[in-house]
């Protein structure tokens, strides 16, 4: 059974996730608007670990708009933690996430070894989409 985000949450992150990405954005994104956007969902974030109710939904997303990639690994693997205490929340998006940034830190072992918890999550999942990208990067991985 499949995790559902709590609604008020859900849309505050949608909301402050489009305009991060601005994805009607014709000519360029708007970096101010992106980056007020930005820091509003990370004070969101923190917010919610200092009062003691996180959510591996908001963290995950933390992590997808960290541009810091050792950072972004770092929340990764606290999403996946944070999991434990969500039943039926999706691990397998937070360790493509983490492979993605542990590829880019140079971390290939590790990279690896996560991949083969992503690949085996997705496919419990059913996630078809997610299960030909984690191919991809597992293609990308054997070169």
């Amino acid at each position: 059974m499949k995790r559902r985000v709590p609604q008020s949450l859900y849309d505050t992150v949608l909301e402050l996730t489009t305009a991060i990405a601005q994805p009607e954005a014709v000519n360029a994104v708007d970096e101010t608007v992106a980056e007020e956007a930005r820091a509003k969902l990370v004070a969101l974030f923190q917010s919610r670990q200092s009062v003691g109710t996180p959510d591996p939904f908001l963290t995950e997303t933390v992590a997808d708009f960290t541009s810091d990639a050792a950072e972004a690994a770092r929340l990764y693997r606290l999403a996946l933690e944070q999991c434990a205490a969500f039943p039926g929340e999706p691990t397998h998006t937070k360790r493509q996430g983490l492979v993605e940034r542990l590829l880019e830190l140079g971390r290939t072992v590790d990279a690896r070894e996560e991949l083969a918890n992503a690949q085996r999550d997705a496919f419990a999942a059913g996630d078809t989409d997610t299960i030909k990208e984690l191919d991809a990067l597992a293609g990308k991985m054997a070169v």
